[in-house]
């Protein structure tokens, strides 16, 4: 018995990659995404991502969280009390610190992708 399970875990693996996904597959499952928080806390876990704040649209509280390859890529720039924003339907992450505005477009392969 167990040496079925790793023969199918082995196949499952060997037919379904390491996870490799195409730059608009993956650009698709950020698109529909969107948050507006005044961050405040925050944890960053090599590709795990999670904010939590005050919504600055209806002054509720709210959590945006997931897992991906972006993420890592400017989660070091935020700080408790800046505001991130992600509008739906589009490819980037904005940053508002005290006196600056940072923004991160969602690149893959290189390219930018919108």
């Amino acid at each position: 018995m167990v040496k079925r399970t790793l023969l199918l875990l082995s196949l499952v693996v060997i037919y379904t990659g390491c996870g490799d996904t195409s730059c608009e597959d993956e650009a698709d499952s950020y698109r529909y995404r969107k948050c507006s928080i005044k961050v405040t806390k925050k944890q960053f876990n090599g590709r795990w991502f999670m904010i939590e704040g005050t919504n600055v649209t209806n002054g509720h509280q709210n959590k945006f969280a997931g897992l991906g390859r972006w993420y890592p890529l400017f989660s070091q720039y935020i700080e408790i009390g800046d505001t991130v924003v992600k509008h739906k339907d589009e490819l980037v992450f904005y940053v508002h610190k005290k006196d600056t505005l940072l923004t991160f477009p969602y690149k893959c392969g290189g390219q930018i992708i919108e």
